[in-house]
């Protein structure tokens, strides 16, 4: 069993699941809640995975693991900082999966995992993943997002 600490995030968004996979795979879409990023890839399984920011930077890199439309997509993360690439991935479930769902809700479970115990990818990304979920809450449900900060690699206090 991996006892490697991960990061997971639940949300309830009123939306449908084709409205949400095209969040998470439009890259229009994720620039307006991803802190000004672009992801680009055909969102195949083992085709790459890149993330630039607005002056083109790369940001991370990855290999799409699984690609289920309206129901997962699941990425390794590179953020290039001396440790092994990370998972990153989204489920998507409909009310007839979950109970506590009204009808005009999906929920969004994200799961950032396989860390090593001492992480500094954690560590920087534990901090943008509730202002990208709160962002794609937002677009999804009024079609606006607040201004985020251009990154979330700031430092841990």
């Amino acid at each position: 069993m991996n006892n490697t600490p991960k990061l997971v995030y639940v949300t309830q968004i009123r939306t449908t699941p084709s409205k949400l996979w095209e969040a998470l795979t439009d890259p229009d879409f994720i620039q307006q809640y991803f802190f000004g990023s672009r992801h680009t890839s055909t969102w195949k399984v083992g085709d790459p995975i890149e993330c630039r920011d607005a002056e083109g930077e790369l940001k991370f890199k990855g290999i799409i693991l699984k690609s289920a439309p309206e129901e997962e997509l699941s990425y390794s993360f590179d953020h290039d900082l001396d440790e092994p690439p990370s998972t990153v991935r989204f489920k998507i479930e409909r009310p007839d999966q979950v109970a506590t769902l009204e009808n005009d809700q999906v929920q969004l479970t994200i799961i950032h995992e396989g860390f090593p115990e001492v992480s500094a990818t954690r560590d920087r990304v534990q901090n943008g993943w509730p202002s990208i979920i709160k962002g794609i809450k937002s677009l999804l449900e009024t079609g606006f997002t607040e201004p985020v900060s251009p990154s979330c690699s700031k430092e841990p206090a």
